[in-house]
């Protein structure tokens, strides 16, 4: 399979992932009130980006420090 097909293929498979980050990309699979803290937390001048990524990766986050770091900061691709 080409990179044509497989980019076709990706947007058709993920349609709300497109322009996002992959920290952007897996809070689309939080529940409502999951994504709600999520997006709380980013905003707490409490936690560190450090204390926020090690409870992320207890609720299943797959992404790195880097990212969570862009992420919070509003320098990736969902800002």
């Amino acid at each position: 399979m080409g990179l044509e097909d497989l980019y076709k293929k990706a947007k058709e498979d993920n349609p709300y992932v497109a322009g996002m980050c992959v920290v952007g990309a897996w809070s689309t699979s939080l529940t409502e009130t999951d994504l709600a803290a999520f997006k709380e937390s980013l905003d707490d001048d409490d936690f560190s980006t450090r204390s926020l990524f090690d409870l992320y990766k207890t609720a299943g986050a797959s992404f790195g420090l880097t990212s969570l770091r862009e992420h919070r900061n509003g320098t990736c691709a969902c800002h």
